[in-house]
C-alpha cells in the first residue's frame, strides 16, 4: 500500500466524521460558483445594472469565501483533535513527523478536491435556475442565457484550492508543538463537576432583557444608535447564559426530585450538565451564527414582501400630478393627456379627479411654515376615490394636518393650535394628525383639511401664484403595471406639472431588496448550514467518550432502548436549545423591523423560521441516526 493509498483509506474510513463537513463545504462552493457565473456573465455588460450586480456580488464573494476559511480552519481542527490518538499511534509505530504532516496535507487536499469539484458540478447543475430566478428578480423581459465563463472555474477553483492548502499548513503547524503523550491523550480530559456563579448568571438575564426591550421599544428614528448597544448587551448575555445560567438551571432542575429521579431523567440531566458547560463556547457560537442568519434572511425577506405596502404608505394615491399658478395649471391638461392615453391604450382601467388648493402660512409653537390648504369636501372626494370613508367631520375651527406614517416617526408634526395666514386674513384652529390620503409635493411640507368655508376665505384672497391644482389617479392592478406607469409619468414636464407615483417608489423598493435577497439569502442559508455542521462535529467528537460511558450503563442493567432515548434527548437539547434562543433573539429583531414598517412582518418571519426549522429536524434526525447506529454497532 503506497503512502496516497494510506491517505485515501483515511479519508475512505472516516467518511461519517467527514460527510457534514463535507456537504458544507460542498454546498459553500456551489454558491461561491453561481455567484460567480452572475458576476462574469457575459450578457449583464448590456444593462445599466452591471456594476451594482457586479459589485454586490463581490462583497457577497468575500463575505463567503472568508467565512468558509474560518470554517474549514475550525472544522479541521475539531477532527484532527479527535484523532490524534490516531497520529499518536503512528509516531510509536515509526512514522516521522514529516510523514505525518504530509499525511494531514493529503488527506486534506483529497477532501478539498473533492469538494470543489462536486461544488462545481452542483453550481453547473443549479446555474441555470438561479440566472433564471435573477432575471425574474431584476423583472428582465428577457432572461440570461445559460453561459458558464472560464473566469468563473478558475476563480472557484484557484480559491478553494488555495485556502485549503493554507489550511492545512495550519494544521500542520498546530500539531508540531504536540508531544506523542498529548497525542495519546487526545481530547479526553478529567472531568470537574460544573460550576456556576449567581451573580453572573443574574448578569446574563440581565443583559439580555435589556437588549430585548431596547430592541422591543425601537423605532425608526431610535434604531440607528439602539444598534451597537443592542449587540453590545445581546452577545456578552447570550455568553452567559450559556456558561452560567445554564449550569444553574441544571443545578435547580436537580433539586426537583421528582422530575429528576424520574426513569432515566437522572443521567440525561446529569449529563446533561456537562456537556452544556463543556461545549458552551460552542453553543455561543452557534446561537449567534444562527441568530445572524435569521435576522438577515428574515429582515430581507419581510421587507421584500412588504414593499408594495410600504409604497402605499408613503404614497397614497396610485398616481398623482401638481401644479403651480394659473399659467402652469392651463397647461396641465395637455401635460397629463399622453399619460392617460397610454393608460386607455393599453386598456388599463383608471379614475382621477382633479381638486384645487391654496397656500397658507402656519405659525405652531413659534414655529413657521407653509402649507396647502384642503378642504373638506375635497378630502372626502379623494377618499371615496380610494374607495375610503371620512371618519369625522370638521367645524370652522378645527383642521387636520395630514401627515406620512414615516413622518410621524422621523419628525415632530405640526399639530395643535395653529395660526393660518394669507395676506391680511388670519384664522386659528385646532388641529390634529391624520394619515395623508395626498403624495407629498415638491412646493410644501404638509397638507391642512379645513372645513369648506374656511376654505373659500383662504381661495378668495390668495394671489394667483398661489393657487395650485391637484389631479389624483387610482390605476386598476398598478403592480403588475408599474414599469409602463413610471416609464410614461417620467415623460411629463416638470417645471410644469410634479408627478408622484406608488410605482416608482416600489420598483425601486423592490429592486434594491432583489439584490439584497438575492446577494444576502444563501449567505445566510450558508451560516445556518455552518452551526449545524459544528454541532455535528462536536457530538462525532464526543462520541468514544459517550460510547465507553454507554457501555457501562449497558453492563448495570439499562437496555438499549432507554439508552436510546437518553442519547436522543441528549442530542436533541444540544441541537434545538440554540435553535430555540436564537429564534427569540431573531423575534425581537423582526419585532424592532415590525415597528418601522406599515406591513405586518409576522407571516413572512413565521414562514422564513419554519424553513429553517424543516432543515434543522431533517439535519437532527440525521445525526441522532448516526449517533444512536454507532452506539449500537459498539454494544
Amino acid at each position: 500500500m503506497t503512502f496516497r493509498q494510506f491517505a485515501f483509506n483515511n479519508v475512505k474510513r472516516n467518511s461519517r466524521q467527514y460527510l457534514s463537513y463535507f456537504f458544507s463545504c460542498m454546498f459553500s462552493v456551489a454558491v461561491f460558483f453561481i455567484y460567480a457565473v452572475i458576476m462574469f456573465h457575459p450578457e449583464i455588460a448590456n444593462y445599466g445594472f452591471q456594476a451594482t450586480v457586479q459589485g454586490g456580488i463581490t462583497a457577497a464573494e468575500v463575505i463567503i469565501f472568508s467565512f468558509s476559511f474560518l470554517f474549514v480552519l475550525y472544522s479541521t481542527g475539531a477532527f484532527i483533535k479527535s484523532r490524534k490518538k490516531e497520529y499518536g499511534i503512528l509516531m510509536t509505530l515509526g512514522i516521522s513527523k514529516s510523514q505525518l504532516n504530509r499525511l494531514l496535507i493529503l488527506e486534506n487536499t483529497i477532501i478539498g478536491l473533492v469538494s470543489i469539484i462536486t461544488g462545481i458540478l452542483v453550481g453547473m447543475l443549479f446555474a441555470n435556475l438561479f440566472i433564471m430566478g435573477f432575471s425574474s428578480l431584476l423583472g428582465l423581459e428577457d432572461s440570461l442565457g445559460f453561459q458558464i465563463s472560464w473566469k468563473a472555474l478558475a476563480l472557484t477553483f484557484v480559491s478553494y484550492f488555495i485556502m485549503f492548502e493554507l489550511n492545512s499548513l495550519i494544521v500542520v503547524w498546530t500539531l508540531r508543538v504536540n508531544s506523542i503523550v498529548h497525542l495519546f491523550q487526545g481530547a479526553k480530559a478529567p472531568k470537574r463537576t460544573p460550576r456556576f456563579s449567581w451573580i453572573l448568571a443574574t448578569i446574563g438575564i440581565g443583559l439580555v432583557i435589556a437588549a430585548y426591550y431596547l430592541a422591543w421599544t425601537s423605532d425608526m428614528v431610535s434604531i440607528g444608535y439602539r444598534m451597537m448597544p443592542i449587540l453590545a448587551l445581546i452577545i456578552p448575555g447570550t455568553y452567559l447564559l450559556f456558561t452560567q445560567f445554564s449550569v444553574l438551571f441544571i443545578h435547580l432542575l436537580k433539586k426537583n426530585k421528582h422530575l429528576y429521579f424520574n426513569k432515566t431523567n437522572l443521567l440525561t440531566v446529569s449529563d446533561l450538565g456537562y456537556k452544556l458547560k463543556d461545549h458552551a463556547r460552542l453553543l455561543f457560537f452557534v446561537t449567534i451564527l444562527s441568530a445572524v442568519a435569521f435576522t438577515a434572511s428574515g429582515v430581507m425577506y419581510g421587507v421584500f414582501e412588504s414593499a408594495e405596502t410600504e409604497a402605499t404608505a408613503n404614497i397614497p394615491q396610485d398616481v398623482s400630478f401638481i401644479s403651480k399658478g394659473i399659467d402652469n395649471i392651463e397647461k396641465m391638461n395637455e401635460e397629463i393627456k399622453p399619460f392617460t392615453t397610454a393608460l386607455e391604450d393599453e386598456n388599463i382601467d383608471y379614475q382621477s379627479l382633479a381638486v384645487d388648493l391654496t397656500q397658507a402660512k402656519v405659525t405652531n409653537n413659534d414655529r413657521e411654515t407653509w402649507v396647502n390648504l384642503l378642504s373638506y369636501s375635497d378630502y372626502q372626494s379623494l377618499l371615496a376615490l380610494n374607495e375610503e370613508e371620512a371618519t369625522w367631520d370638521l367645524t370652522d375651527d378645527e383642521a387636520m394636518v395630514l401627515t406620512f406614517f414615516y413622518d410621524m416617526s422621523f419628525s415632530n408634526p405640526i399639530a395643535g393650535e395653529l395660526t393660518l395666514q394669507s395676506e391680511n386674513f388670519q384664522e386659528t384652529v385646532q388641529a390634529d394628525n391624520a394619515l395623508s390620503i395626498v403624495n407629498s409635493n415638491y412646493h410644501t411640507s404638509y397638507t391642512v383639511v379645513v372645513s369648506d368655508q374656511l376654505y373659500d376665505q383662504f381661495a378668495s384672497v390668495a394671489e394667483a401664484n398661489e393657487h395650485y391644482r391637484y389631479v389624483a389617479l387610482t390605476v386598476d392592478d398598478w403592480v403588475a403595471n408599474a414599469e409602463y406607469i413610471r416609464e410614461h409619468a417620467e415623460q411629463v414636464d416638470s417645471d410644469i406639472v410634479r408627478g408622484s407615483d406608488k410605482a416608482s417608489s416600489y420598483l425601486v423598493l423592490r429592486n434594491t431588496l432583489s439584490y439584497a435577497l438575492f446577494f444576502g439569502m444563501f449567505i445566510s442559508v450558508l451560516f445556518f448550514l455552518a452551526a449545524g455542521s459544528i454541532l455535528y462535529f462536536k457530538i462525532y467528537q464526543d462520541l468514544d467518550k459517550d460510547i465507553r460511558q454507554y457501555q457501562a450503563l449497558y453492563r448495570i442493567g439499562l437496555t438499549i432502548s432507554e439508552m436510546k432515548k437518553i442519547a436522543t434527548k441528549q442530542v436533541a437539547y444540544l441541537f434545538f436549545i440554540p435553535f430555540i434562543l436564537a429564534v427569540i433573539h431573531a423575534g425581537f429583531a423582526f419585532k424592532a423591523l415590525q415597528n418601522m414598517l406599515e406591513s405586518s412582518v409576522l407571516l413572512p418571519s413565521v414562514t422564513l423560521i419554519s424553513g429553517y426549522l424543516l432543515v434543522y429536524v431533517i439535519y437532527f434526525f440525521f445525526i441522532r441516526g448516526l449517533y444512536i447506529r454507532k452506539i449500537k454497532h459498539v454494544m
